[in-house]
């Protein structure tokens, strides 16, 4: 393990913004991430976790203290009666995990397909789309726990994880927590339980294509293909991902959302359904990128070296050599402007690493 000094991060994330670590390590085993906090403590240090360099914007002065990149790898595989529990590496890359158990016939990931980010960083984020979550599948996480002195291993269940949409116990605890490796239990019988839909993916009309019941390799195809499409791939555009969360909103505000957007183009309305989704409890769940379809925010937008992606409206890109300033202040008017259109303020799934908002 080699303690770095004044790493350039740009090149390590998606988005290709930021600066340097004041110092870096990059962790190949449960011993090297140990050490690098042991490291940390000695010298007072904040401390800062990078997987895949995904969903993350640092800021253009980098950050002043250890970047500990994990990348603990390997994927072991347990079989049970009509299930498996395959246990992965926090370094692993996800869609390197999902490719794996594809090809074995594994059953509980393929609709994740194409997802940019380490498996770690997966579990923290609670990674989802197109109808399926990470604490779908995942049944466990081994963790380092720190402490002020000591840094202790355990098993956390996913019971204790609080998975949430987009979010767990991990990404809200301030650090407490390193992901090493998960667990996840996935069916070795039966089809695929995917039940997203929208009007570029559905899987009766994909099984109408081919003419039989779709295997896990069509359905993967078809995710990648749809992600392609949205130019959301690592290899379209350099992007953070998707940068804000949908929101959740009562009945009534859902209802005044509707009038009002049906007031400013009853067409573009009714052309973008469904943009909202009845939960349990009664609340709809909004596309984000519809809202800010009724702005200037639009696909394609350009603000000199930063816009939005040309094919996904939430996805603010990388032009060339825009800056993590850039890419805040853009991202705030278009919280700003989603507020005074629709009284939502758009919460950030991207997160901010360094003092990336002051210097926006």
């Amino acid at each position: 393990m080699i303690l770095k000094e004044h790493v350039l991060l740009a090149p390590l994330t998606t988005l290709g913004v930021g600066g340097s670590a004041r110092f870096f390590i990059e962790a190949h085993s449960v011993e090297e991430v140990v050490e690098a906090l042991s490291i940390a403590r000695e010298r007072s240090l904040p401390v800062f976790v990078l997987g895949g360099g995904s969903n993350i914007v640092i800021a253009d002065d980098g950050f002043d203290g250890l970047i500990i990149s994990v990348r603990i790898g390997g994927i072991t595989a347990e079989h049970r009666d009509k299930t498996v529990a395959v246990t992965v590496g926090a370094g692993v890359p996800w869609d390197e995990l999902v490719a794996w158990a594809v090809k074995k016939g594994f059953i509980g990931l393929e609709c994740l397909s194409g997802v940019p980010g380490t498996v770690g960083g997966a579990v923290v984020a609670n990674l989802g789309c197109y109808g399926a979550q990470c604490s779908d599948t995942l049944v466990s996480a081994r963790v380092l726990e720190r402490g002020a002195e000591k840094d202790v291993a355990r098993i956390i269940n996913k019971e204790e994880c609080d998975f949430s949409y987009h979010d767990s116990m991990f990404s809200y605890s301030e650090g407490r927590y390193i992901v090493l490796e998960a667990t996840f239990v996935l069916s070795t019988f039966g089809t695929s339980r995917l039940s997203y839909r929208d009007n570029r993916f559905d899987l009766e009309a994909l099984a109408t294509a081919s003419g039989r019941e779709p295997t896990l390799e069509d359905i993967r195809a078809a995710i990648l293909l749809m992600r392609g499409e949205k130019g959301v791939l690592r290899t379209s555009y350099r992007s953070a991902g998707s940068f804000f969360h949908m929101p959740f909103v009562s009945a009534d505000h859902y209802a005044r959302i509707r009038e009002k957007a049906r007031a400013l183009d009853a067409e573009k309305e009714e052309r973008l359904r469904p943009w909202a989704w009845k939960q349990a409890d009664g609340s709809y769940k909004i596309a984000a990128g519809f809202l800010l379809e009724y702005t200037e925010f639009q696909k394609g937008y350009v603000r000199g070296a930063v816009g939005i992606s040309p094919k996904h409206t939430l996805s603010i890109i990388n032009i060339s050599g825009g800056r993590a300033e850039d890419i805040a202040r853009l991202a705030r008017d278009m919280q700003d402007a989603v507020e005074k259109q629709f009284g939502i303020r758009l919460e950030r799934e991207v997160e901010y690493v360094g003092n990336v908002e002051r210097a926006g």
